[in-house]
């Protein structure tokens, strides 16, 4: 995974389009989720994305690879994020700025499992899929129900039925995150 990442990577800064489409598709959503943490707005955060993205391609020749890459994209957002906070709602970052190299290490492992939690996700059916979002996007059962036409009861057994699907996926995940962890 980590070596056709670069690979992509790669690519990208050398002007493949091809290759930058395949990094967005792989991170817009991880991000997004991400930088919501921070803001608590999807629409800004998708704005904070998207403008991290053109950029992105804008600078693709100074990009750096590897692992490092990783940290690139979620500081980079992760930043933009604590920006946004300060410029538009006058809120003070001053506990975020001060987060260490360890945390922040931490907290990247973390959305990296968050990623491959989210691309197990999409390989649920689609019904059971819809529900598992829009619950991440922390929406109440009864509203789920209610926006999709089906009962409060359908909500929780597909949601039952998803979390046992990507037990087996998931738990392969947080093994190496304990693991990367410690």
């Amino acid at each position: 995974m980590i070596e056709s990442m670069e690979i992509l990577v790669r690519q990208m800064s050398n002007g493949d389009r091809k290759a930058y489409a395949a990094l967005f598709h792989e991170f817009y959503t991880p991000l997004l989720l991400y930088s919501i943490k921070f803001t608590k707005n999807r629409d800004a955060s998708e704005d904070i994305v998207q403008d991290f993205f053109c950029r992105l391609w804008e600078g693709r020749k100074r990009v750096v690879n590897g692992k490092s890459f990783y940290a690139y994209i979620y500081s980079s957002v992760r930043n933009r994020s604590l920006n946004y906070l300060r410029d538009i709602h006058s809120v003070s970052i001053e506990g975020f700025e001060k987060q260490s190299d360890e945390d922040f290490l931490c907290e990247m492992m973390e959305e990296e499992v968050y990623r491959e939690l989210y691309a197990a996700i999409q390989k649920l059916p689609k019904r059971c899929r819809q529900i598992f979002l829009l619950k991440l996007d922390g929406e109440e059962n009864q509203k789920i129900a209610d926006m999709l036409q089906i009962s409060e009861e359908t909500v929780r057994s597909q949601l039952r039925r998803g979390k046992e699907l990507l037990q087996n996926s998931v738990i392969s995940f947080y093994i190496l995150g304990l693991i990367c962890y410690f």
